[in-house]
């Protein structure tokens, strides 16, 4: 590693908090992962979405040592990590917090360089790894540029080996993946709520720069993003489209003026919406169709600033 020795590794307490909602699907893959950088995780917390009992059971079987957190409701990974986040700082005395999807492998040594890093810059409020598309060391994400609505990823599809510089500044890190120290979520405070799920990472990063912090990305450690579906499932369901057309639209709202709501809207819920329904009809596919109809009425209500219908992620 290139970091700077800022603290010894014993000395070092890391918590991960994971999420989850009846993904049994997943679990064996899952408890895999965790095997391999369980050792680095002083606490691991696993938030539960409401799952059913029999699912909770063998979560509980598959990882015994992890705090498990039970909701009564499906709050989506904003909820459920605020949670979590929360049950750290309450409860343990970890030095720093990773946010870990369930559907993500580590290399060794990956939390513990992570959190090198993450000392390496007292600036530094958030940091992640590179992210590789699954069994392979291609690059899926390595940092991102944002433009106001528009959001860049860069390197993608470089081999890891290729990437220079060893560890960078960036605009946004990926949202399944990355780290904190407690006294940044103290300070900057914890998930918007109301995003549910999609766009989270890009709203946490302008409240991380508008907070006077820095995010950075290393590929001196990775991981790799399996996206594990559902059986006989390939994609991400359509109803997925209206939560991100619906949350990029607020985010931008939220933050920046009228011009860039306008740009983001005709692009997520007219732009993309045709491009779909062209496709869709010429292909004879109703699942283009469908996800037409989603984007459009994300757009409509992230403009309006409807919230509460995630009905429509059918999780």
């Amino acid at each position: 590693m290139n970091f700077p020795q800022t603290v010894k590794e014993t000395e070092v307490k890391i918590a991960g908090v994971s999420m989850t909602y009846n993904d049994e699907y997943k679990l064996k893959e899952w408890g895999e992962h965790y095997e391999e950088y369980k050792k680095e995780l002083d606490y691991y917390v696993i938030v539960d979405n409401g799952s059913s009992h029999s699912y909770v059971q063998k979560l509980k079987s598959t990882f015994p040592e992890a705090a498990i957190i039970r909701r009564n409701s499906n709050g989506g990974c904003t909820a459920a990590y605020n949670d979590g986040i929360r049950y750290i700082l309450k409860n343990t005395d970890a030095d720093a917090i990773v946010l870990i999807a369930n559907d993500f492998k580590l290399c060794k040594g990956c939390l513990t360089g992570l959190y090198k890093f993450l000392c390496s810059d007292k600036k530094l409020g958030l940091v992640s790894s590179a992210v590789l598309v699954k069994d392979s060391m291609q690059v899926e994400s390595y940092g991102h540029i944002v433009n106001n609505y528009k959001i860049i990823e860069c390197d993608k599809g470089r081999d890891i080996d290729k990437l220079l510089p060893k560890y960078k500044f960036t605009d946004l890190v990926a949202g399944g993946f990355y780290m904190a120290k407690r006294e940044f979520y103290e300070e900057v405070g914890l998930q918007d709520e109301k995003l549910f799920m999609y766009g989270d990472e890009l709203d946490t990063a302008i409240r991380t720069k508008r907070a006077g912090y820095k995010l950075g990305v290393t590929c001196e450690v990775y991981g790799w993003h399996w996206h594990i579906n559902e059986p006989n499932r390939k994609t991400r369901k359509p109803a997925s489209n209206y939560l991100i057309a619906r949350n990029r639209v607020y985010v931008v709202r939220k933050y920046y003026g009228i011009g860039s709501v306008i740009l983001t809207f005709c692009r997520f819920s007219i732009l993309l919406p045709i491009r779909l329904l062209i496709a869709g009809i010429i292909k004879m596919e109703t699942g283009r169709i469908e996800r037409a109809v989603y984007y459009f009425w994300g757009g409509v209500n992230g403009l309006i600033g409807n919230m509460e219908p995630n009905k429509y992620t059918i999780f």
